[in-house]
């Protein structure tokens, strides 16, 4: 079963919105988070600029809507980003204008009914602050569990030495809820122990090296172990995904833990590619998942705000000709920024993130670079 961009905006996009919401926290060091690629791009300058690089704006790169409103309700079905984009043109700037003296200092959700206010008394004209007033209740406006466990990037022995299904009870290719399968190489389990199903996916490629950055896998569903012996058996509890034979069986990760960085702009250069987009074939746009070559090896975090960029077209310059053929395609125009990027899940090596404020298609190979 496929899911639409609709399912993916209320549990990817909303959940950024709770997860990754209005921390306090310190932006970090100075050192490149991401070393350019070997030899020398002459569009390099277009890929965006650090926070340090940018003068342009109201506190160095933040820009503020000129429509922001003086106060703001918070709405069932809001997300972060997009009350950011009320008060910013520069919605990963939103932690600069947090006022961090209020009594809600370090928030990390938001109820519906809450209060946000602009605040310019408190810190000047060209520094305002927004402040909070706790006026909601009930459920946050979102969570991002339900999404989270679905990809992971794991090497090639841990998914070959994982446990796997054999068959269903009955054969059948796609597998429901409430079947019964049969899992081979399953050790040190106890009846009742619950595992995530995951199906592998081919290898991800580094572009520009070639390099295996890893094996993606990404989740159908999950499974109660129901006898343990040289063939055990289990029963299928959820099935969002297509279930088959060969899936894998994998220990539940936990990772709300990893969701409390704020959404930033990173404060250093970074240059990556596209590799992958996910549950898309060939081109992606909003509240859909981009994969990018780029990890905690290259101190990427959860939160981080990208940009993305189209490379720019090769045209015919009918005015100065190419190497003395006349009409020859040999201008290149420079790249555009098309979409930003939210990144939600990090690895060692691969990063995922949510499309947003896409102005056409993202596709598989653009390019990444600061906001």
């Amino acid at each position: 079963m496929r899911h639409s961009p609709t399912f993916f905006l209320r549990t990817l996009c909303l959940g950024i919105g709770s997860a990754l919401i209005l921390s306090a926290c310190a932006t970090t060091g100075t050192t490149n988070a991401s070393a350019p690629h070997s030899g020398t791009d002459p569009y390099d300058k277009y890929y965006g600029q650090t926070t340090a690089q940018s003068s342009d704006a109201v506190g160095g790169s933040m820009i503020l809507n000129p429509n922001a409103p003086n106060s703001y309700v918070v709405k069932k079905g809001d997300t972060l980003w997009g009350i950011a984009r009320k008060f910013l043109n520069t919605p990963w700037h939103w932690p600069e204008i947090w006022d961090k003296n209020q009594r809600i200092a370090n928030p990390h959700e938001l109820y519906p009914g809450d209060v946000l206010s602009l605040d310019y008394a408190s810190g000047g004209k060209l520094q305002p602050r927004i402040r909070v007033d706790r006026q909601g209740s009930g459920e946050p406006i979102a969570t991002l569990v339900p999404f989270m466990v679905w990809p992971r990037v794991l090497d090639e022995a841990t998914i070959k030495n994982a446990p796997y299904i054999l068959a269903s009870r009955d054969d059948r290719h796609l597998i429901g809820e409430g079947e019964t399968v049969y899992v081979k190489n399953l050790q040190n389990t106890p009846v009742g122990g619950r595992y995530s199903i995951f199906h592998p996916n081919k290898a991800l490629n580094d572009p520009r090296t070639g390099q295996i950055l890893g094996y993606e896998v990404t989740y159908g569903g999950s499974a109660r172990i129901e006898r343990v012996d040289a063939t055990s058996t289990a029963t299928i509890l959820e099935a969002q995904r297509e279930i088959r034979k060969g899936d894998r069986l994998l220990a539940p990760v936990n990772e709300v833990a990893n969701l409390n960085g704020v959404i930033h702009a990173p404060t250093t250069k970074v240059r990556a590619d596209i590799i992958r987009l996910f549950d898309a074939q060939y081109i992606s746009g909003n509240y859909m998942i981009a994969v990018i070559n780029k990890g905690q090896h290259d101190q990427i975090e959860v939160g981080h705000t990208l940009g993305v960029y189209t490379q720019g077209r090769y045209v015919v310059d009918e005015v100065e000709s190419c190497k003395g053929k006349a009409g020859a395609v040999c201008s290149q125009l420079p790249p555009e920024k098309v979409a930003n990027l939210v990144v939600y899940k990090v690895t060692d090596r691969v990063s995922y993130g949510l499309v947003m404020d896409a102005t056409r298609e993202v596709k598989d190979g653009d390019k990444i670079g600061n906001p």
